[in-house]
């Protein structure tokens, strides 16, 4: 399941960051505005970075590991990640969550996590319009469909606390 958020960060970080090409614009935005934008690009990456986290532990990488990666002490990177990875697995046991005074349920993970079927789905066809045309041939060669880029490589029949994909 982690993969598939992953993959949705990914690609919000790079439709953010593909706003900030073009400059036919820049006559109407100021300065400001491209740092505005960049920032919120930044943040992107930081969930990106997040869901990567979450990915790794989830495949068994430990804390010391991750801490090498990332070139922080161990305490620091388990002080960054930890809470998050208790909110993920919390979110995935009880994805909507009531808050007193309410109306509705509240989603507690990300929208892929919830929906991973459409996500996955929607990622494949976002992929086949932004992946190298020879990205495509390699996964031919090796006999994976091409056409499910993302759900293709996606652990079968996973869903909300179901595990990971």
């Amino acid at each position: 399941m982690a993969r598939l958020v992953l993959s949705d960060r990914a690609r919000d970080v790079v439709d953010d960051a593909l706003r900030l090409v073009p400059t036919l614009d820049d006559q109407r935005s100021s300065p400001s505005d491209l740092l505005l934008q960049a920032l919120m690009v930044r943040s992107q990456v930081d969930k990106l970075v997040t869901a990567a986290v979450l990915n790794a532990r989830e495949h068994g990488t430990n804390w010391a590991a991750i801490a090498v990666l990332v070139g922080i002490r161990t305490e620091s990177v388990t002080e960054r990640w930890l809470p998050d990875e208790q909110r993920w697995h919390a979110g995935l046991a009880n994805p909507l969550r009531r808050q007193p005074g309410e109306e509705l349920p509240r989603l507690v993970v990300p929208q892929a996590a919830f929906a991973p079927d459409v996500y996955a789905q929607d990622l494949d066809g976002w992929a086949l319009r932004h992946v190298d045309e020879v990205e495509h041939e390699r996964w031919r060669e090796r006999g994976q469909d091409s056409m499910r880029p993302v759900s293709g490589g996606l652990r079968p029949g996973t869903g909300p606390g179901e595990g990971n994909r």
